[in-house]
């Protein structure tokens, strides 16, 4: 019995199966968004690389260095000074370790309008090595030309060994011309940023580190000195488009508890006294505040120039929904909502699917209209016949 493709079991069967296949693949394409900046964030993302690269070399890596790194210390050394617990403190110093960090600063950068030769001032310790890495790339990228004041001490998880310092991470990177910042100066850290929580032993260490670098020494009797000192240093601090902070120094963020409750981030000066906006715990505001005004982020804001305050990563991170960045599964580099949007349908796809559709119609709809016309000739020929 005569019948054409069309009509045939196997050619509709193969008919559904394409077009099920072709939902499929449309159902499941997606259209990638590339932030407008993405081109930057790579740049700092290669940077932040080459700086691991140099750092790691001969170097052992600790089984809480994720991504094997070489930025993350020990839990407690002689120059730590904070030993914490918490694993979520140690997940905040992992996940800055990441060059997908410096990423994230450039969006910081271009929140604040810097722009090409911008001067900023930027405070560092020794506990976050990877974002103060993370920001120089970011500097170097954007062409901005930094001021750093530093300090030694670092808490759990830091730049905490004498052999591996903030200021021996920096020099590496300068010796293998991959950054080409420098600090000014350099203070001890720690309780109110003259190492009162540190042994004396502790402290007689980081006098011999800083002391082996050409590089002005901070230590003066009280905290409230050395800020005096380091914004001296800074100079004019007017010429500055934004001061940042990475960590939890005393001069930078004031002395007592209060500073472990600053909002990570960018803090605008017209907040500068709206505690409520700047701190998490709403308890011993006014405590706070005292000793936050006395701090170098609250002179800046003081002189209308915004502070980028690089701490409390993880809830800083969770506020531009960049929380992913914390499973190490997810922060792959270079990949996912830091570098692009991502859409449902991709409509290179639709179109292949709807042409295919149209064409695969067509071609059995003709070539069944074919048979047919050639069958009811050969009809035709054997009636007369």
């Amino acid at each position: 019995m005569f019948r054409p493709q069309i009509q045939k079991t196997r050619v509709l069967l193969i008919l559904a199966i394409v077009s099920i296949a072709l939902v499929y693949i449309v159902s499941n394409s997606k259209t990638y968004i590339n932030n407008f900046n993405i081109d930057k964030k790579y740049l700092a993302v290669d940077t932040m690389i080459e700086s691991i690269k140099v750092i790691k070399e001969n170097k052992s890596i600790s089984k809480e260095d994720v991504y094997k790194t070489g930025l993350i210390g020990d839990k407690n050394s002689d120059i730590t000074t904070v030993q914490y617990t918490d694993s979520l403190i140690l997940k905040s110093k992992v996940v800055t370790s990441n060059p997908n960090f410096s990423a994230f600063i450039i969006d910081l950068f271009e929140e604040t309008n810097l722009k090409s030769g911008d001067s900023i001032a930027i405070s560092m310790t020794g506990s976050f090595p990877g974002a103060n890495i993370a920001v120089l790339s970011a500097c170097k990228v954007l062409n901005l030309k930094p001021v750093i004041i530093s300090s030694i001490g670092s808490s759990s998880w830091g730049a905490n060994t004498i052999n591996n310092s903030w200021l021996e991470i920096e020099k590496k990177l300068n010796d293998n011309n991959i950054i080409n910042y420098k600090s000014i100066a350099c203070s001890i850290g720690g309780e109110n940023d003259i190492g009162d929580n540190l042994s004396d032993e502790g402290i007689e260490l980081i006098e011999e580190v800083i002391a082996s670098y050409d590089i002005d020494f901070i230590n003066e009797s009280s905290l409230e000195k050395n800020i005096l000192k380091k914004i001296e240093l800074y100079k004019n601090i007017n010429n500055y488009s934004v001061f940042i902070n990475i960590g939890g120094s005393a001069s930078s963020l004031g002395p007592g508890e209060g500073k472990s409750f600053i909002k990570g981030g960018i803090i605008n000066p017209i907040l500068k006294d709206d505690y409520s906006e700047i701190y998490f715990n709403d308890e011993n505001l006014e405590l706070f505040a005292q000793d936050f005004r006395k701090s170098i982020s609250y002179r800046f804001l003081d002189n209308d120039i915004p502070v980028i305050n690089i701490k409390n990563i993880n809830s800083l991170l969770y506020d531009y929904g960049l929380d992913y960045l914390l499973n190490p599964d997810q922060n792959v580099v270079r990949e996912g909502k830091l570098y692009y949007d991502i859409e449902k349908f991709n409509d290179k796809t639709v179109w292949f699917a709807f042409v295919v559709s149209i064409l695969m119609s067509l071609f059995v709809g003709l070539y069944s209209h074919f048979e047919i016309r050639k069958k009811m000739k050969e009809d035709e020929v054997d009636s007369i016949i």
